[in-house]
């Protein structure tokens, strides 16, 4: 009877285990198709590495993906129903507009946003999660079928830490925050950090631009795998199936 039991468990888990394929990077990819990526600096330099790197060697990845970043754009500036007139604003054929106007007029299946580098989110989480709900509600009103996702904050590096003590703690700490927040308002939330995460806890070592909070073409890499990752986890838990053109 043990025999048999064990039998089963075995055939179970090998069942299990067949339904897992990989899915090839060419298909994970089109998870991002009819989307918007939103940002600052760090979404900014990522569009330029898919850019003038990953579209070299894969002009489909990413093809019907469009990117809206601003160097210094911040989170608060995503919560406004009309473009700052003192702060960063995203630019639309020329001209300055609000996320949630820009959003009314796309319609993406999918918004996905990295900005709060700029507030100093990290550190002031309570605020973040007002940003949080004030961006869904615009969304709400603006572009109610759009599915918002939320990145996680990037981590810093060792240097970075050695001048400022906690800052990365305070960070994780927002990133925890952000996670629940998310579940709470029905956004979805990416962790990109602890891909870019050494053993220290801090940004690995030869991934960062500036030695600070920025990634080079290595750690904007890890970054694009992360996204590939992310959408064979959702392939595997049946909330997503690629239209399948090319197979």
């Amino acid at each position: 009877m043990k025999r048999l039991f064990a039998l089963l468990i075995c055939l179970v888990l090998l069942a299990g285990s067949a339904c897992a394929e990989r899915l090839p990077d060419e298909q994970l990819v089109t998870y991002y198709n009819k989307s918007v990526f939103v940002g600052d600096s760090l979404p900014r330099m990522f569009r330029n590495y898919v850019v003038n790197t990953v579209q070299k060697e894969h002009p489909d990845y990413f093809k019907d993906t469009k990117f809206f970043t601003a160097y210094s754009y911040q989170l608060y500036a995503a919560t406004l129903e009309r473009p700052s007139t003192s702060k960063v604003n995203l630019t639309y054929k020329g001209y300055d507009i609000a996320l949630c106007r820009l959003m009314e007029k796309l319609q993406p299946e999918k918004l996905f946003i990295l900005a709060g580098l700029n507030d100093k989110i990290g550190e002031k989480t309570e605020r973040g999660m007002e940003y949080i709900d004030k961006i869904m509600a615009l969304m709400e009103k603006y572009a109610p079928d759009t599915q918002v996702y939320f990145f996680s904050l990037t981590p810093v590096t060792a240097a970075v830490e050695k001048k400022r003590p906690h800052l990365q703690e305070k960070w994780d700490a927002y990133n925890v925050a952000l996670e629940q927040k998310c579940q709470e308002v029905g956004a979805i939330y990416i962790d990109i950090a602890t891909d870019l995460k050494g053993e220290n806890g801090f940004m690995k070592k030869g991934i960062s631009h500036d030695g600070e909070y920025h990634l080079n073409d290595k750690g904007n890499a890890i970054w694009v795998q992360t996204l590939l990752d992310f959408a064979q986890g959702e392939y595997d838990a049946n909330r997503w199936v690629p239209i399948d053109e090319a197979y």
